[in-house]
């Protein structure tokens, strides 16, 4: 295998001392939050209302992963018939106190989790994908009386809300309208728009806006010698000025400020030394 392995999790904090944020990185993500001072651990599929005492300014230690359930999917999402993302579809948001044993098998997932995060070898992603994938399993049994109760069905108005979602997810670089959605999804564009809105607190085109802003970054990170213009067309904008605009109410600063911040060691060696010199 010569090709890198793919990005299974958007972001990871290991035992960060820091406020909890779990609208970043992309609205698409689902995130599991551990707390080891009360032992408690939390998911949350993106949408809907978040427990108001979890996003203050307030500095708690936690461990943070966030992921976006299409790339989970793309791996192999059913173990032994047991869908692993049902506790974020049924559930949406849950808070829950471990046991001790529980406490055990969850540091320990997210502990293997920080060892082979990032890392570019084939065989470690793999033990990545094993560790993950026991947290997953361990979030699934913590939340299965609550599925349970629930009796594991998600309301018709949430699925057609991620059926919004998955399609967004599928074809961001392309050409999105109302209509196209309409169209693809059997919906009507007024039941869509409000559903969509009443389920993640936003509308179907800043949702959208929000995830190429999100894939830009990325971009720029993995490719910061591209243009300011082929990133802007790579992520489904057609002008540059209006991705420009989106970009800096984003992320606080212009496409061009955020390309120029990232490390020269991520450069071509030649747009690296370029920019040296202007900066003289």
């Amino acid at each position: 295998m010569t090709a890198n392995p793919p990005q299974l999790i958007e972001a990871f904090l290991y035992r960060s001392p820091s406020p909890i944020r779990l609208h970043q990185p992309s609205p698409a993500c689902y995130h599991i939050v551990y707390l080891p001072d009360t032992r408690e651990l939390l998911l949350w599929n993106g949408s809907g209302l978040l427990d108001s005492s979890i996003e203050t300014d307030t500095a708690l230690l936690h461990t943070k992963l966030s992921f976006l359930p299409n790339h989970i999917r793309t791996l192999e999402t059913q173990t032994n018939g047991m869908d692993i993302l049902l506790p974020f579809e049924v559930l949406g948001y849950a808070r829950m106190e471990l046991d001790d044993e529980a406490v055990s098998e969850c540091e320990d997932a997210m502990k293997r989790i920080d060892r082979f995060y990032r890392e570019p070898d084939w065989v470690l992603f793999n033990r990545l994908v094993m560790a993950f994938f026991d947290l997953l399993i361990i979030v699934y049994a913590q939340c299965e009386p609550s599925m349970k109760a629930a009796n594991y069905s998600v309301s018709e108005k949430a699925r057609n809300a991620r059926k919004v979602t998955a399609y967004l997810e599928n074809a961001f670089s392309e050409s999105v309208t109302l209509e196209s959605l309409e169209r693809e999804l059997h919906l009507s564009k007024q039941y869509m728009s409000k559903i969509f809105r009443e389920t993640t607190g936003m509308t179907i085109f800043d949702y959208l806006y929000r995830r190429r802003i999100h894939e830009a970054k990325k971009r720029f990170q993995a490719s910061p010698c591209s243009s300011i213009t082929d990133i802007c067309l790579q992520v489904g904008f057609h002008s540059v000025s209006h991705f420009s605009r989106l970009f800096k109410t984003h992320v606080g600063v212009s496409p061009e400020k955020y390309r120029k911040s990232l490390p020269s060691s991520t450069m071509h060696p030649e747009e690296s030394k370029q920019r040296q010199i202007g900066d003289h």
